[in-house]
């Protein structure tokens, strides 16, 4: 089923392994307890908790999930390091909530001229299901919008949709309820609404028809200037929900592995010329001429990244000198892939290993 197909116009990393069909709930939590792995949420009676305190929190499973610094546009207040998220998530016959915990050294609520407040954000796509490809991470392309819901220290709370750089847009309110609270240098914060929410550009979830639903997450540290695409961001991950349809053709499709040699792929990055580009760890010349690669793995869908190789044009990242304009319309300065097909396959099982 693809959700999402009644809209009236478009606005169009690798994911680890996923155990989804025949399995115990124990089973899932185990999964759902190792790092980078599926968010596992466990049913629960309404209403759920608004509080990042309350005790029902602890049922819910906690999954590490790698935040990496957004380093393909180069902007002010980048991040060095990657970080990470503690995510839990509770549903029930009419909500959802998620709950988001990582590493902050200070409060940062102020926002105005060089002030910029602590935020995090959770991503959805506007369509998912089988045989529906993933949303760019980087907010979305054309023909598959991503919505967000945003949170920032201030106690703001928005819902936003993009379909690509420089397309964010404030949505009416879906309901969407935030609160944050942070102690002991961890913010704690929960992001609950309604299952039912409705919006053109609203996630829809129903998981008795699909309980598999790509997310991704994003946070901002305000004391380190980041704002807008300056922030730490995961790729796509899998929230499964306990008792969802578990559909094993969508599992296998998030989660398929990239049939390259990375070591193989690592020469041809040099061969192909793709070193004199882009700056990627082992690379001695770390030139700036195309985005950087040096957390594409950690970021992006195997499917991203075998596309970017053969239609750079595709998702064209914002960026001096990374585009020109033809015929009216942006369009990739790196040329398409002159290659095999495994050698394309190659290189990007070598992008893969990128984190």
């Amino acid at each position: 089923m693809t959700f999402g197909d009644g809209m009236t116009r478009q606005l169009g990393r690798v994911l680890p392994a996923l155990l989804v069909v025949a399995f115990s709930f124990a089973g899932a939590v185990a999964l759902a307890e190792r790092d980078d792995s599926a968010i596992l949420a466990k049913q629960a009676s309404a209403p759920l908790p608004l509080d990042p305190d309350d005790a029902s929190w602890q049922t819910a499973p906690a999954t590490t999930v790698r935040v990496y610094p957004q380093n393909t546009m180069r902007l002010p207040g980048e991040i060095a390091e990657a970080g990470t998220v503690t995510a839990r998530a509770l549903y029930s016959a009419e909500e959802l909530a998620l709950r988001l915990e990582w590493s902050d050294a200070s409060v940062e609520k102020a926002r105005g001229v060089g002030t910029f407040a602590d935020a995090a954000s959770v991503q959805w796509p506007v369509q998912y299901g089988p045989g529906v490809r993933s949303p760019y991470i980087g907010m979305g392309n054309p023909g598959a919008p991503v919505t967000l819901w945003l949170w920032r220290a201030d106690g703001t709370a928005e819902t936003l949709a993009a379909e690509g750089f420089g397309t964010l847009t404030a949505q009416a309110s879906d309901g969407i309820q935030v609160k944050g609270a942070w102690k002991d240098g961890r913010w704690r914060v929960v992001f609950r609404r309604n299952l039912a929410a409705g919006g053109e550009y609203c996630v829809r979830v129903d998981s008795a028809k699909q309980g598999l639903v790509p997310v991704a997450l994003a946070v901002w540290n305000g004391a380190q200037t980041q704002r807008d695409g300056a922030k730490q961001l995961s790729a796509w991950q899998v929230l499964r929900f306990e008792k969802g349809a578990a559909d094993e053709q969508y599992a296998r499709q998030l989660t398929a592995p990239i049939a390259g040699d990375a070591a193989t792929g690592r020469r041809l990055m040099m061969e192909k010329a793709c070193a004199a580009c882009h700056a990627y760890p082992g690379n001695p010349a770390q030139p700036v001429l195309g985005p950087s690669l040096s957390y594409a793995g950690g970021i992006h869908s195997a499917d991203y990244l075998l596309e970017s190789i053969a239609e750079p044009s595709r998702v064209v990242v914002p960026g001096k000198g990374y585009s020109m304009v033809q015929d009216g319309k942006k369009v990739s300065l790196m040329p398409p892939f002159q290659g095999t097909e495994q050698e394309r396959r190659d290189i990007a099982a070598f992008l893969q290993t990128l984190r």
